[in-house]
């Protein structure tokens, strides 16, 4: 019996993958079709058409390349088992992931309604313990690995000001989650906001000039006014950025500060 051979474009399609995907996997070791000596042409057979199923199996698996490479040609049965066992972490951890991304995306909604049906209007609330990171150019200082393991996991940060005494520019900048997202990405370098009843106001901001200080000085003297005590630290948290139907650019930002 003659074992069929494929053309490296019958592999593209049948796996919907570009010429340059089979190229790399050929680079790693992964793939190694026949090169027909009358043509120059890539000839994949049988094993190679095995081979890209394996590839796609343990990359659906969140497996790297190099473990999947590992996995299919470095491995015993028992540790293949051995391996597949103890990649249910993973799927136990973006089962969490995902399950707390979705309890943020209904607290942004509420950010969002709230910005769309009250704004400017001043509300009191109780918030959980946040967490915020400083913004640092430094990678010495201690928060910048912090920082950027936030960047890489942006979709539980906001971006936040923190405006008091001492800071200013860059350095009153910093990224705000939930303490309970920082605990699960593992970043411990941070400010503790601890759960506090704030007050708390969204304004809205038309133009794309730099955000500032300013932002709070009337907030800062209503509340200030209205409770007959002195605050200390004002945090300004960036909601969204939009264009509206006239091609205005705006800047929602939720303002608050601790009561208690």
């Amino acid at each position: 019996m003659i074992e069929s051979k494929y053309s490296t474009k019958q592999i593209c399609q049948i796996f919907n993958v570009g010429r340059e995907t089979l190229r790399h996997y050929e680079r790693l070791g992964l793939l190694n079709p026949n090169i027909n000596p009358d043509n120059g042409y890539r000839e994949y057979t049988y094993w190679d058409i095995c081979t890209m199923i394996d590839i796609l199996k343990y990359r659906s698996l969140g497996f790297s390349l190099a473990d999947a490479k590992n996995t299919m040609f470095n491995m015993n049965y028992p540790k293949i088992i051995e391996t597949l066992e103890n990649h249910t972490e993973y799927f136990s951890n973006q089962i969490i992931h995902y399950q707390l991304l979705q309890k943020k995306v209904f607290k942004d909604l509420t950010y969002l309604r709230k910005a769309k049906d009250h704004l400017f209007e001043l509300s009191e609330n109780t918030i959980d313990d946040f967490f915020l990171i400083p913004y640092t150019t430094d990678p010495k200082n201690e928060y910048f690995s912090s920082m950027q393991k936030a960047f890489e996991n942006s979709h539980f940060f906001a971006t936040v000001l923190t405006i008091d005494e001492k800071n200013h520019d860059l350095d009153c900048y910093g990224l705000l989650t939930e303490k309970e997202y920082a605990e699960f990405l593992k970043i411990e370098k941070g400010t503790i906001l601890k759960n506090s009843t704030v007050v708390s106001q969204m304004v809205d901001i038309i133009g794309r000039k730099p955000v500032n200080e300013s932002i709070v000085t009337d907030f800062k003297a209503t509340i200030t006014k209205k409770y007959s005590k002195n605050f200390d630290t004002i945090y300004a948290v960036l909601v969204s950025r939009f264009f509206d139907d006239e091609k205005r650019y705006h800047q929602y930002f939720l303002i608050f500060a601790q009561l208690d």
